[in-house]
């Protein structure tokens, strides 16, 4: 199976990809135009993307270019904080960042939040990337509206482990990696798209 190729996402160059989506059928263009303006609420308070999920496959904290959280509407420079729960129940505090490159809201009928794998929030020209995966990776998060439907969808593209950090970490990110080729990086994110659009 070969990666979407999808306006303004990156093209599968290597590594792993995944392409999650969901959508919910409308009875007419009126329903599909409301249920977009809910799902598009959803979509923007980043903070609350957990209670979505029945099977609360992690924890998503909106933070500014310091790092504080923040309760807003997501810009470009921002950061996602995501504590994945398989984690949090180990009883780590392990978080894993990335940083919003892109959010186009140019489409009437869809919006697209970009991110890719980040140093810590403040420290872009030191240190090293926090997330499983390398920088070069990237998510994109879409939500849309067609007659009759509305959709979430993310787009994973060139998913390769993390290795620039220390050894133990470049092994442990190399393990989780490798459970997402085998499944579960799919598994993970079905769960909030398919919340997400339940309206």
């Amino acid at each position: 199976m070969k990666a979407k190729k999808i306006p303004g996402i990156p093209l599968q160059v290597k590594g792993q990809f995944h392409d999650t989506e969901s959508i919910q059928k409308c009875e007419n263009a009126q329903e599909a135009e409301l249920k977009y303006n809910v799902l598009k609420e959803r979509f923007f308070d980043i903070n609350k993307w957990n209670t979505y999920s029945n099977e609360n496959i992690a924890e998503f904290t909106l933070c500014d270019s310091s790092g504080n959280t923040v309760h807003r509407l997501p810009s470009i420079g921002d950061y996602i904080k995501i504590l994945l729960s398989e984690i949090k129940a180990s009883g780590k505090d392990s978080c894993q960042w990335v940083r919003i490159d892109m959010i186009d809201k140019t489409n009437p009928n869809s919006i697209m939040i970009q991110c890719r794998p980040s140093k810590l929030p403040g420290n872009q020209f030191a240190g090293n990337t926090v997330h499983f995966h390398s920088a070069g990776t990237t998510s994109t998060f879409i939500i849309s509206k067609g007659n009759d439907y509305i959709k979430m969808a993310i787009y994973g593209r060139n998913e390769k482990p993390n290795q620039n950090t220390d050894i133990i970490s470049g092994i442990k990110n190399m393990f989780i990696a490798f459970k997402g080729v085998i499944g579960p990086s799919k598994i993970q994110w079905k769960p909030l798209t398919n919340g997400m659009v339940n309206i």
